[in-house]
């Protein structure tokens, strides 16, 4: 079996992702993790995570900042 996505293009596509598109990558790596080396699944999981991060971030700083209103 052959991985959807190669892990330099999941790589590249995370940084243009949106939230629900972040959940759908990550049940597809889910799905085909068997394709990916350890060290990969690994840092692909940390890269999903720190993007998650980030919505949760702009999402706590957006509601900080409509408080105001």
């Amino acid at each position: 079996m052959e991985a959807t996505y190669s892990f330099p293009e999941i790589k590249s596509l995370i940084r243009s992702l949106d939230y629900s598109s972040i959940n759908i990558l990550e049940e597809l790596v889910e799905e085909e993790k068997e394709c990916f080396s350890p060290v990969e699944l690994k840092a692909l999981y940390k890269f999903l995570q720190l993007k998650n991060k980030a919505f949760v971030r702009n999402e706590v700083n957006s509601e900080y900042l409509l408080s105001f209103n």
